[in-house]
C-alpha cells in the first residue's frame, strides 16, 4: 500500500505529527511518502500513485488553513481514491469538530472516499504556554490515537465525525477573519530594534514571505500574514510584536522541545477527572482515546 501524507505546518507542530505517523505506517508495511504545503507553491500532484493519501492541517479560528484549503481546492483527485483526516489543535471543544468541512466538500466533489477522520492534540503557539508536563501526556495520548488511527484505517474501520449544525455555524462565522486577520494585523507587526539581533530567521522561515528587510535596514512586513506565529513563536530574541494578539496578551516565545519533552518521566497524570476550566475538554478527550485504544489493543 502507498501512502501519501499531504499536510500544512505552521510552527511545525503537523510536521512532528506527521512524522510519527509514518513511522507507524510503516511499520504496518505500508510505502509512505510525504508533501509539505508551500503556501507559494500551488502545483498539482499526481495522486493516481498512492492507494490512500493522509491529509494533515492545523486547526485556525475553527477551520483549516488557508493556505491547505486553497492547495486542496487546486488539486484534481481521482474518483475512488481513500483518503483520511489527522487534524490538530490545543483544545478539543466540539466547536471545532467541522474545521474541515470546506474541503471535503471538494473531495466529495471529486469522489475521494474519506471514511476515518481524527483530531490531535497539540500545544499552542497562541494564547498562553502549555506545561511540559502536560505537552508530555498530550503526546502520550497523541501516540494512542496514532495507533487508533493506523489500525482503523488498515483495517477499514471507519471512524467518520457527524458535523453537528452548531460547529458549522462556528467554523463558518469564526473562520471568516482568520482570512483578512494576518493581513490587517500585520500592519500593526513591528520588531524591536534594541532586541534583534539581525539573525534574519523570521525572513528565512515566513511560509507567505511576509517578512522582509527594507532598504534602510530595518525588518518590515508585508500584507499577507497567515498569523500561523512561527515568526513570534521562534525569535531567539523575543523582539517581535505580534499587533493587537500581543496586546491581548496572545503571545507565546519560544518553541517546544519535543525530543526533550518525550523524556520527561510524567509519575503523575496531569489531567484527572476533577479538571476544571479550560483544560475540561481534556478529560472526555483523553477518556475517548483510553476507552478505544482498550477496545482494539486490550
Amino acid at each position: 500500500m502507498k501512502c501519501l501524507l499531504l499536510y500544512f505546518t505552521g510552527t511545525y507542530n503537523t510536521r512532528y505529527l506527521t512524522g510519527l505517523l509514518k513511522t507507524k505506517l510503516e511499520r504496518e508495511g505500508y510505502v509512505v511518502d510525504t508533501y509539505e504545503i508551500d503556501p507559494l507553491n500551488n502545483e498539482r500532484l499526481d495522486f493516481s500513485r498512492y492507494d490512500i493519501v493522509g491529509l494533515g492541517h492545523p486547526i485556525y479560528g475553527y477551520c483549516a488553513p488557508w493556505p491547505f484549503l486553497k492547495f486542496i481546492r487546486k488539486q484534481k483527485f481521482p474518483k475512488g481514491l481513500k483518503a483520511f483526516i489527522y487534524k490538530q489543535s490545543g483544545e478539543t471543544q466540539h466547536a471545532n469538530d467541522a474545521s474541515s468541512k470546506y474541503f471535503l466538500r471538494k473531495l466529495k466533489r471529486d469522489g475521494v472516499v474519506v471514511n476515518n477522520e481524527y483530531h490531535f492534540i497539540m500545544p499552542y503557539n497562541i494564547h498562553f504556554r502549555f506545561d511540559d508536563r502536560l505537552v508530555k501526556e498530550m503526546l502520550m495520548m497523541d501516540d494512542k490515537l496514532l495507533e487508533i488511527l493506523v489500525y482503523e484505517v488498515k483495517n477499514n474501520i471507519p471512524n467518520k465525525k457527524r458535523y453537528k449544525l452548531w460547529p458549522r455555524i462556528v467554523s463558518s462565522v469564526v473562520s471568516r477573519p482568520q482570512y483578512i486577520g494576518g493581513d490587517v494585523n500585520s500592519f500593526l507587526y513591528k520588531v524591536d530594534k534594541d532586541k534583534c539581533s539581525n539573525c534574519d530567521l523570521c525572513i528565512k522561515r515566513c511560509p507567505t514571505k511576509n517578512i522582509y528587510r527594507a532598504e534602510d535596514g530595518t525588518i518590515r512586513f508585508h500584507h499577507h500574514c497567515l498569523m500561523c506565529m512561527r515568526c513570534s513563536l521562534y525569535c531567539p530574541a523575543d523582539a517581535i510584536h505580534i499587533g493587537f494578539l500581543e496586546s491581548w496578551g496572545w503571545k507565546v516565545n519560544g518553541g517546544y522541545d519535543f525530543k526533550k519533552i518525550e523524556s520527561i518521566d510524567l509519575k503523575e497524570p496531569v489531567i484527572t477527572e476533577s479538571t476544571e476550566g479550560f483544560f475540561h475538554c481534556y478529560v472526555k478527550t483523553y477518556a475517548d482515546i483510553d476507552r478505544r485504544h482498550k477496545e482494539l489493543f486490550g
